[in-house]
């Protein structure tokens, strides 16, 4: 049986969302999954549109999200994009160039055009672009649908002349293929109008470099997004003018916004970066992703969890669904929650440490361990933990009064009240959570009072609102000095405004 080999092959034009993502994603569990090989290519023949650093994102994403590439672009190839960097991984492989411009300066593809011209199958084309214009506003005038009319289907136009070369789209063409997402598809006189094969730079455009470059790197599974089915029957005329033999193609349902409509930037497309920045885990978003459009079947049971090893095991690629999948950000964060919650206590630390140092806050194992379990318990992205605690190493901020008038306290005997828990609190010998909340304990009894009317005083005194882990493990991570202070700090104001009051 013939190796699988699948791929991708994203444009450096921009930086890619989970779309492009999800692409990659299925070609490496597809590779995975079939013992075969994942190959990065770089599609780079449309040079105006090119963004620098793009390559670089798609790597170090890749990386990170886990996605082992067995070829892909070398440290040359990088060069050659403008977008190498120290430390940069050097892939290589037995089929390279993987940067379509390299491999454009061997003559591959303009051979291929050739013999295209020779077979009949296309011609060259010397209408300029200027003249191209003119008659698409000749032809809207006219009421037509724009588009190249066959200026020169009939003319044997020069290779010396300034030309590119059209593919010459049959007068009577039907081709179908079985898709392997969507079954038998069948075209019937498609509105194709005799497509560019080779710019007049001599550089490819998609319709022949993808087809040379998949045949050339022997690629058995195309994996792409059903907006790329228009354009098939253009490469499937093309493997079968040149008598090669065509790739399973599986064209892959859209991916939805949550209100139906197609995901874009304008509703929640957002690149990596985004989600790595915010502090969601690698795991959880190839979870999430692979979900969007793939079901793993009866065999995983209820089973929403899956590992690397989990969804190679269950993929397949008759579970790939043919409607659109919808992207849930809600369901990403509970995700999300759900690998965070199942790191030990170390490994949480040692991830969110980098959001606290992008903070510029040092914490001491004596301000953060008190209070680690229970900030891994309410996270819902990395970078909360950072919100979370900011009561331990901020000195200043605001506290939330207005919580004293929802809960009718009297400021003045909120004010004794906190005068009596730092008291207790002084006399501590042992400054541990039990004993922090034994001694406000102890203050309830001694001023015959409700539990609510010390605790939430002591909480809105020492963390500023509700919002934060429990309260023992809060002042003790605070430290016995500075929650004391705060706490006496805050029983003084509301003693002052009280007469003030008066």
């Amino acid at each position: 049986m013939k190796r699988v080999r699948t791929r991708f092959a994203p444009s450096p034009t921009g930086f890619q969302h989970i779309g492009g993502f999800r692409t990659a994603l299925y070609a490496w569990l597809y590779a995975r999954k079939k013992k075969g090989d994942f190959i990065l290519r770089i599609e780079d023949t449309d040079q105006e549109r090119k963004v620098e650093g793009a390559v670089r994102y798609i790597l170090e994403s890749m990386e990170w999200l886990g996605l082992d590439i067995d070829e892909g672009p070398d440290h040359a190839d990088l060069q050659s994009l403008g977008d190498y960097w120290e430390g940069a991984p050097a892939l290589g492989g037995k089929k390279g160039s993987y940067v379509q411009t390299r491999r454009a300066k061997t003559g591959r593809y303009k051979e291929v055009a050739e013999k295209l011209i020779q077979m009949g199958v296309a011609y060259r084309c010397d209408l300029t672009a200027e003249e191209l214009a003119k008659l698409r506003e000749q032809q809207e005038a006219r009421g037509e649908a724009p588009g190249y009319a066959g200026h020169s289907r009939d003319r044997n136009v020069s290779a010396d002349t300034e030309h590119v070369v059209r593919l010459r789209i049959p007068d009577h063409f039907v081709i179908q293929m079985d898709d392997a997402v969507r079954g038998k598809v069948s075209w019937e006189n498609p509105p194709l109008r005799d497509p560019v094969l080779l710019k007049s730079d001599g550089l490819p455009t998609y319709h022949l470099a993808c087809i040379v470059d998949d045949h050339d790197m022997e690629i058995t599974h195309v994996m792409r997004s059903e907006e790329w089915l228009p354009s098939a029957p253009i490469h499937l005329f093309l493997y079968d003018q040149l008598g090669w033999e065509r790739p399973v193609f599986c064209h892959l349902s859209q991916i939805l916004a949550p209100d139906g409509k197609k995901l874009s930037k304008r509703n929640g497309a957002h690149s990596l970066d985004v989600y790595r920045n915010e502090g969601f885990l690698p795991e959880a978003l190839l979870n999430a992703i692979a979900l969007i459009g793939w079901s793993p079947g009866e065999a995983a049971g209820d089973k929403e969890l899956f590992s690397r090893d989990d969804l190679i095991e269950h993929f397949s690629l008759e579970r790939l669904g043919k409607s659109g999948g919808i992207y849930d950000p809600q369901k990403l964060e509970w995700f999300n929650g759900m690998y965070m919650r199942a790191l030990s206590v170390e490994k949480f630390t040692e991830a969110v440490m980098p959001f606290f140092q992008k903070a510029g806050v040092s914490l001491s194992a004596d301000h953060w361990d008190p209070v680690a379990a229970h900030v891994q318990e309410r996270c819902r992205v990395l970078s909360d933990a950072v919100s979370m605690t900011s009561f331990i190493f901020q000195d200043e901020f605001e506290r939330d009064f207005e919580v004293f008038q929802k809960k009718k306290l009297d400021p003045q005997e909120v004010s004794t009240v906190l005068n009596a828990v730092a008291s207790a609190l002084e006399s501590l010998d042992e400054f541990t959570p039990d004993q922090v909340q034994a001694s406000m304990k102890s203050v309830v009894s001694e001023c015959n009072c409700k539990p609510a009317q010390v605790f939430i005083p002591v909480r809105i005194a020492v963390t500023g609102s509700m919002n934060t882990p429990p309260l023992g493990e809060s002042i003790v991570a605070v430290g016995k000095g500075r929650a004391v202070s705060r706490i006496r700090d805050t029983a003084q104001q509301l003693g002052s405004a009280s007469c003030a009051a008066h």
